[in-house]
């Protein structure tokens, strides 16, 4: 359900497209999924849940969607903490993967808690079935492609663990989208069949595989196999339409929701907000139609000045022409935006079908990266411990890890191109932050409870604009090492975005990582920079490694909340040199001292 940015990975969540079947004058969709969260982690992650109660208000719908974190990667079915209890009592290692909750109790109690809480603040609960996941056997999905761990859960009896067992499939014990529906009637709340609903979509494919290639992601960077989880973009467009139905036909927001069958654009309006002139944004939106008359045909595509537009992603220009057939049309159309200069922004893709044009709008404040005082924070990671940033500039840098350990630096058989015998830190999932633990089985995303963590810190009169974040990375004995690389502010770890993802990373080859995200770090804030990686195998590992070194974080410091200083820069009279002292940017121009609202400092 969540977001996804399509400059990082072609995963789609079906959130993304939801808003676009709402008119947009009424509904306006707030979309807070978290990727890799199960219902505890989302309802006590101060970014998530304590952070959405503070942005809803009274005769707001929320949309309630869980289960598939919930079932846990190592417990399958039995509650976490449970499962790390019982490692305490028997001197096991701890599990460092929190994820999991049991149908029976404790995943019934957090839809609890939101219906509840959601309540209190004058606004309705949704609870929508998570959707299908494409497991498939022939021609049906199979159970727990449903959520039903009923043919192999653990369970805990009398101190005992046992793995591997089995109910009946007429058994819903472990079936997590009937804990939903059981806790709908409960409480007396509107339950969506969203799974059921998806289930009969990927049916409707003649074969399986014809159902992975259109709908799901890559699993890997070779692109052999299929993400059986998460839709692409015609899987999410395609999983939204079936979610704006069931709102639709249960009469919510009836009178709001458009079903279209002619073409249509989604989404219709794309605000970038904040971004930098010179920096190219990549975005996108679906071109759909069904039943279309004629039945074949071309549109027309235009895009005003700022704009470059694309049908795959590799030729980009401000004309293009998109064929359909077969009276239905699917189209992915990639838009580059580029600023060359600051302020508000506002850009149009005009789309032309026989008489019928529509148009996407898109939106931008554009800020100057001139004038501004350089910022950098270098973590080399050639000794163990992980050696202090050396920081440039008035900021300070700090690493830490989580369910992480470095181990050695003394491996030099990785190479960097046609450089061999190159040297990297390799790190490891580990319970204690010294010594290795087994990779867990079945991971398929982000662990938000195990990552390396690079932060920076500004002073309280400045704001930093990041320019730029780069490391080098590979694996070690593995070629199924994943990773995201998630943005976050503060202690809470707020506002987190995925700037980057890597499936299968290379072999002992390093990849040089270089990226130009939108930050801007509030005056007296942290940025933290997370490597949040995972192992996708089916069986436990130990021994895998993802390595690390030469990470970056640069940028360019401003005066807190002005924009004296661009008024500066463009100035007829030359800037001769640009100071930092005490906290405060200085500019020095025609022998005289100036702060960076342009006023003459004695």
């Amino acid at each position: 359900m969540a977001d996804y940015d399509p400059n990082t990975t072609d995963k789609r969540g079906w959130g993304m497209y939801l808003g676009s079947f709402f008119d947009p004058a009424f509904v306006t969709v707030n979309n807070k999924a978290k990727s890799g969260a199960d219902s505890r982690a989302f309802y006590t992650g101060a970014a998530y849940w304590p952070a959405l109660k503070k942005q809803m208000s009274a005769g707001d719908y929320l949309i309630i969607q869980f289960a598939h974190n919930d079932e846990g990667t190592v417990t399958h079915g039995l509650d976490n903490l449970e499962y790390a209890q019982y490692c305490a009592d028997n001197g096991l290692p701890a599990p460092t993967d929190a994820r999991g909750t049991n149908p029976q109790t404790t995943f019934r109690d957090y839809m609890r808690l939101f219906i509840d809480e959601a309540r209190a603040l004058g606004v309705t609960p949704i609870l929508m079935a998570p959707i299908c996941r494409a497991y498939f056997n022939g021609k049906t999905i199979k159970r727990n492609g449903q959520h039903d761990l009923g043919d192999s859960f653990c369970k805990l009896e009398n101190g005992t663990l046992l793995t591997d067992q089995k109910l009946p499939a007429s058994d819903s014990t472990m079936s997590y989208v009937h804990a939903m529906r059981e806790v709908a009637k409960e409480k007396n709340v509107v339950f969506l069949d969203l799974m059921e609903e998806t289930k009969n979509i990927y049916l409707s494919y003649e074969t399986g595989d014809d159902c992975l290639n259109a709908m799901f992601t890559y699993k890997d960077a070779t692109h052999t196999t299929r993400d059986a989880t998460h839709t692409n973009d015609l899987g999410a467009m395609k999983v939204a339409r079936a979610a704006a139905t069931l709102l639709k036909n249960a009469g919510i927001l009836a009178d709001y929701i458009t079903i279209p069958t002619d073409i249509s654009a989604a989404p219709n309006a794309i605000e970038i907000g904040d971004t930098y002139c010179g920096v190219a944004q990549n975005k996108e939106f679906l071109l759909t139609g069904y039943g279309l008359e004629p039945a074949a045909g071309t549109v027309a595509l235009r895009a005003t000045k700022n704009l470059l537009i694309s049908l795959d992603k590799e030729t980009y220009a401000t004309t293009a022409n998109a064929p359909y057939s077969g009276g239905s049309m699917f189209q992915s159309v990639y838009v580059r935006a580029l600023y060359g200069e600051g302020g508000e922004q506002n850009d149009t893709v005009y789309v032309t079908v026989g008489d019928k044009e529509l148009y996407v709008t898109l939106s931008a404040n554009a800020f100057s990266l001139d004038g501004g005082a350089p910022v950098k924070a270098t973590w080399a990671i050639n000794a163990r411990p992980v050696p202090a940033a050396v920081v440039e500039g008035p900021i300070s840098a700090a690493f830490s890890m989580s369910n992480m350990a470095c181990m050695d630096y003394v491996k030099d058989y990785f190479t960097d191109g046609d450089e061999t015998g190159v040297i990297l830190a390799r790190f490891h999932n580990s319970a204690n932050g010294s010594s290795r633990t087994k990779w867990p089985a079945g991971e398929i995303d982000e662990n938000a409870s195990r990552y390396l963590d690079f932060a920076i810190t500004v002073p309280a009169t400045m704001e930093v604009r990041i320019t730029g974040i780069s490391y080098d990375i590979t694996a070690d004995a593995t070629y199924t090492m994943c990773y995201h690389l998630n943005t976050g502010f503060g202690d809470g770890f707020t506002d987190v975005k995925t700037i980057y993802e890597k499936k299968g990373l290379p072999y002992r080859a390093i990849e040089h990582v270089s990226l130009t995200p939108t930050l801007t770090i509030p005056a007296g804030e942290t940025l933290h920079v997370r490597v949040l990686p995972w192992h996708d195998y089916a069986e436990e590992k130990d021994s895998k490694y993802i390595c690390l070194r030469n990470v970056i974080i640069e940028g360019q410091a401003f005066e807190s909340g002005t924009t004296g200083l661009d008024q500066i820069t463009n100035h007829q009279s030359t800037i001769t040199n640009k100071i930092i002292k005490d906290g405060r940017l200085l500019i020095l121009r025609d022998g005289k001292t100036y702060n960076a609202l342009g006023q003459p400092i004695p």
